[in-house]
């Protein structure tokens, strides 16, 4: 896998952002990607650091439309609880009126 399209494909799995996150913190860097130390000791390949970064712009994209799909459903939900919130302002409305007869 020398470029990183394999990202897109159904059988890649994705880290979990809490997973990324826990690696950051016991790691310090990135997965795949080369921590300081071994970048000042063994240098970097241009072309499969690219490819690297490559992949985690390609992750990050694949997280960003995740989430944008879970905003729109809050965002829909939303939506539904103000129109029920509103049907039960109206029907207390008019039990109010009903009551003040």
């Amino acid at each position: 896998e020398n470029w990183s399209d394999f990202v897109f494909k159904k059988e890649y799995h994705l880290p979990t952002l809490e997973e990324v996150e826990r690696y950051i913190t016991e790691k310090g860097h990135l997965a795949d990607i080369p921590n300081e130390e071994e970048v000042l000791k063994n240098g970097i390949n241009l072309g499969e650091m690219n490819a690297k970064l490559l992949q985690k712009i390609e992750e990050l994209t694949l997280y960003i439309i995740k989430q944008n799909k879970e905003i729109e459903i809050l965002k829909k939900k939303g939506e539904s609880n103000d129109i029920i919130s509103n049907q039960i302002l109206e029907l207390q409305n008019e039990i109010n009126k009903f009551k003040n007869r």
